[in-house]
């Protein structure tokens, strides 16, 4: 090929791709043009069955905050921003922060092994530090199975009793510190902890401590007194499949495969009121606040984990996060640090996970 004709083919070409470009979307760069295009996402996906919440906040400022769908497929009312739904393991940070609240108050020290406060533990768990619980470091099993249990398997009311028992029969996969097994059992421990060190109920004492002294409205399991009208029924494509009272409970509350680990519900309200309390620095005090918002230990295949979050690299910068799972929910929380910029979605179909709409 001659340099004419190939100059001309490659002008053509180069105008070919400009034109591509040009028609592809510009990927946003403002917290309203993502909290926009998030929105847009949603509704477009509630045309194809989703249902569930999103909430956008730029620093303390909600950008978007509302629902899509019906609370229920057999039922017309819209789900909308006062419909209740779990967090599942967004449950997390909230027990880690008040395992922090002990330790900022002098009850508990984050290198002190557990067993110097909770009893009946085999020597193995005892010794493990509270640390390690927290950032999965201890060796625990991800869940503890009783297959004579026909339930959903951490909807199991197990007193904490038999929970202890029940774990006391496992060996740790690894000595502490020494790996990272992502384990629901370990923050059920860490329940017991609080349980034990603040002698009241963990949710009483999240109430008491955290939630209602920093002003957030609208996140618990039995405290908020939620109507059945207000709990937004799951959903495995159109075949409904209940929602969290539907399943079993203790009297207190969750059994101890879930207690600490994914019981708590909320509204966006809520979920924009706690992180208004973080934003206002009123959520913990300093310097415990920056250590829970600090990663602590690296997660296999990158990423780290800290006190409840997990941090991870993105297109948009790094982000502090959690995403969550129990019967057919899924959410996620994601705090893109650089921009301020906060998203939480939280949604009520399998067929749709809630991480999937994060624009990365």
């Amino acid at each position: 090929m001659n340099s004419s004709i190939f100059a001309t083919c490659s002008c053509l070409l180069l105008a070919g791709l400009l034109a591509s470009c040009a028609a592809l979307p510009d990927r946003p760069t403002t917290p309203a043009e993502l909290a926009a295009e998030l929105e847009a996402g949603l509704t477009r996906a509630e045309r194809r069955g989703f249902a569930g919440q999103l909430l956008v906040m730029h620093g303390q400022e909600i950008l978007v905050k509302r629902g899509y769908g019906q609370i229920a497929p057999e039922r017309q009312d819209a789900l909308d921003e006062t419909a209740v739904m779990p967090l599942a393991s967004l449950t997390k940070p909230f027990t880690a922060s008040a395992v922090l609240a002990l330790a900022a108050e002098g009850r508990l020290g984050l290198d002190e092994p557990i067993g110097d406060f909770v009893t009946g533990l085999s020597e193995h768990w005892a010794r493990v530090s509270i640390h390690h619980y927290l950032t999965h470091g201890a060796g625990l099993p991800a869940e503890i199975i009783n297959r004579a249990w026909d339930g959903p398997v951490r909807f199991e009311p197990v007193e904490r009793e038999v929970f202890i028992d029940r774990l006391n029969q496992f060996q740790p996969d690894h000595p502490p510190g020494q790996g990272f097994n992502y384990s629901n059992i370990g923050y059920n421990l860490l329940a017991v902890l609080i349980e034990t060190v603040a002698e009241t109920d963990w949710e009483d004492f999240l109430a008491g401590s955290l939630l209602n002294t920093a002003g957030v409205v609208d996140i618990g399991l039995l405290r908020p007194g939620w109507t059945t009208a207000q709990l937004v029924v799951g959903r495995d494509g159109r075949r409904a499949s209940g929602h969290f009272f539907d399943q079993p409970l203790l009297d207190d509350g969750a059994g101890w495969h879930l207690r600490g680990a994914g019981d708590l519900l909320a509204t966006p309200a809520g979920i924009a009121s706690w992180w208004q309390s973080i934003q206002r620095e009123t959520w913990l005090s300093q310097p415990w606040l920056e250590l829970w918002l600090s990663p602590q230990v690296s997660e296999p295949g990158g990423g780290e984990y800290g006190f409840g979050w997990e941090f991870r690299e993105s297109p948009l910068g790094p982000v502090v996060g959690h995403t969550g799972q129990e019967m057919d929910f899924t959410s996620v929380l994601a705090w893109y640090r650089e921009m301020d910029l906060m998203v939480y979605i939280n949604s009520a179909n399998r067929r749709f996970r809630a991480d999937g709409f994060l624009r990365e």
